[in-house]
């Protein structure tokens, strides 16, 4: 048995010390003991050591004393499988301060567009004042979004529990605003309509423009709109696949579209976002599209490296991060 220190990061919590923990328990079980002393929830808790010794003496540029680097321990594994040994062990609790669940931020995320487009489209007119383009736009809108709560409730699980309750508002942000109000305000206008652009000014042309495409092209770009959202939800399935109910074991994604990028997900979303763009021919779909398509750029790059780093050699090498062939 280990005796366990464990000291407080944060000003409301307590210093709890536990006698005898077995060394083959998951550090999940400490946390626990510690959430029931402090009367906290055990999802606002991070449990670390520190990772490097600092002496107290010195200090930083600005005269303040350098603090030792924690390191977040992994609660799924015991205290040998991350590294701890001793009988007797230090270790920190840090509160996180309020939580709140990733299924339930995502669905809120996608909640945002699925209220705002209708209450523009509707407010702006009927389906029969709106422009062919402008409908089509709508119901694309819609079908996306009621396709991301569909895989939020019964398809994604998530490696994490929960997230701080402030990340939910920077989160929706981008959903609520970008994917909103943004597209919304500007394609569904009766200034975008092809007689009101006829008359309009330069600003108006080019803020309001949507293109009005002939039937045949506007089937294909709505097939290829199609094949993307279709191939997307394949490739979420995948992933899903990889992780059983409560695991966060990491596995190589195989099979479609993996075999060219590391995140097929994100490149067909962004390929349904073009798709949308070439539709309606709106700047502000453009903007959406690069926006959202350099942000999961990023976060392919970081999740790239860390498979390389987690499976070093055993990951397919030629595989690029994102766009096939390119990068």
């Amino acid at each position: 048995m280990v005796s366990i220190s464990v000291k407080p990061r944060s000003r409301k919590l307590r210093e709890v010390s536990i006698e005898s923990f077995s060394p083959d328990a998951p550090l999940s079980e400490l946390v626990d003991v510690i959430a029931a002393k402090n009367i906290i929830s055990k999802h606002r808790l991070r449990l670390t050591q520190i990772q490097e010794p600092v002496d107290q003496k010195k200090t930083d540029s600005k005269g303040k004393p350098i603090r030792p680097k924690h390191l977040a321990l992994n609660l799924e594994k015991n205290l040998a499988d991350n590294g701890i040994a001793g009988d007797e062990v230090t270790l920190y609790v840090k509160d996180l301060g309020p939580q709140i669940s990733w299924r339930t931020v995502f669905i809120l995320e996608y909640l945002g567009p699925l209220l705002i487009h209708p209450a523009f489209y509707f407010y702006y007119g009927s389906f029969e004042e709106h422009s062919y383009t402008q409908t089509v736009s709508f119901f694309l809108v819609m079908l996306h979004f009621l396709k991301r709560e569909y895989e939020t409730i019964f398809v994604h699980k998530f490696s994490l529990s929960t997230m701080p309750l402030f990340n939910l508002f920077k989160n929706s942000g981008h959903y609520w605003l970008l994917s909103g109000l943004n597209l919304a305000f500007f394609i569904y206008s009766p200034n975008a309509l092809p007689e009101s652009l006829a008359v309009a000014g330069p600003l108006k042309k080019i803020a309001f423009h949507t293109s009005n495409h002939s039937e045949d092209t506007l089937n294909i770009l709505v097939g290829l709109w199609a094949y993307s959202e279709v191939s997307n939800f394949i490739t979420h399935l995948n992933l899903s696949s990889l992780r059983s109910p409560g695991s966060t074991e990491r596995k190589i994604p195989m099979g479609y579209g993996f075999t060219f990028v590391s995140f097929p997900n994100y490149f067909f979303e962004s390929l349904s976002w073009l798709f949308f763009a070439l539709i309606n021919n709106n700047l502000f779909s453009y903007l959406f599209l690069i926006v959202g398509s350099l942000q999961m750029m990023v976060w392919a790059t970081k999740k790239h490296r860390r498979y390389l780093k987690d499976f070093g050699d055993k990951y397919p090498k030629k595989r690029k991060i994102y766009i096939p062939f390119l990068y």
